[in-house]
């Protein structure tokens, strides 16, 4: 079973010249970063190419460590359920080939725990996980993936992610990306202060600042803006297994926000590239 692509054509070319070429030129253009240990993890953004592309891009091209493969977690945008829903078919599809699925670590995934299984209506029309495929595809091409769409409802969901992670982090060597945008909609100036804010709590890899954080500035009730974050759950899951496997050196890698790319500063979405390494 492979999972199709649903977004091909619209968040990133479906052509595969066309994809290779802005690929190609991300590679070209973008410095990577030296990271401070072995990465575990990453948050890194899922908006069209042209906005996000060369954030999410600078995180993939900064990875030396070689991985069996890499968990994607993306928050659902379409339907709404509680858990998370693994895919563990055989491969999914890009534009320069398909990239298999670890499906061994994906039933061990869900083996784990009751919350974490298939749930294809999750896949439909969902774009947070599938904007990563072919940039892993083109960057890491050997590399296996596992992945996984995000219900609603943080709290024990994401620690039961956390806690299937960290056991499967005992015997399989992976890099875990929780897959979110920042801010949502506020003005330019607005954006690039409170993600900043934001990104400070985040930085520090408690979950408890992360939460405090976000609350806070969604009490300020700036003009249009509608969160802090849009993919709470694998945020909340990538610090708690953070804590976990001791990544304790967080380094923020890049960002910008879509102002800087169509140069419309009155209503934007923030990106960020942020790598766990312990």
């Amino acid at each position: 079973m492979k999972l199709p692509s649903v977004v091909a054509g619209s968040f990133y070319p479906s052509q595969p010249k066309v994809l290779t070429k802005l690929l190609d030129g991300y590679a070209k253009e973008l410095h990577p970063m030296e990271l401070p240990g072995q990465a575990v993890g990453m948050i890194l953004p899922h908006a069209g190419y042209a906005y996000s592309g060369p954030v999410a891009a600078l995180g993939y091209l900064s990875l030396t460590e070689q991985y069996e493969f890499i968990i994607v977690a993306g928050p659902s945008h379409f339907v709404p359920f509680q858990g998370a829903s693994i895919f563990a078919g055989e491969s999914v599809q890009t534009p320069l080939g398909d990239l298999a699925v670890d499906q061994e670590a994906a039933q061990a995934l869900m083996v784990s725990h009751e919350s974490l299984r298939e749930f294809p209506a999750a896949w439909e029309r969902e774009h947070s996980v599938e904007v990563h495929f072919p940039l892993i595809k083109k960057f890491l091409p050997k590399t296996k993936v596992v992945p996984i769409v995000t219900g609603h409802c943080v709290g024990r969901y994401s620690e039961a992610l956390a806690g299937a992670l960290a056991k499967l982090g005992r015997t399989r060597k992976f890099l875990f990306v929780a897959s979110s945008d920042l801010s949502h909609y506020p003005d330019y100036a607005t954006a690039s202060t409170k993600d900043q804010e934001f990104l400070k709590a985040v930085l520090t890899g408690d979950p408890d600042q992360v939460d405090q954080a976000d609350n806070r500035i969604l009490g300020e009730h700036h003009p249009n803006l509608q969160c802090t974050h849009c993919g709470s759950e694998p945020v909340q899951a990538i610090l708690q297994y953070g804590k976990v496997t001791g990544a304790k050196n967080i380094r923020l890698m890049k960002y910008q926000n879509s102002g800087d790319v169509t140069k419309d500063k009155s209503r934007v979405v923030g990106y960020a590239a942020v790598a766990f390494c312990r």
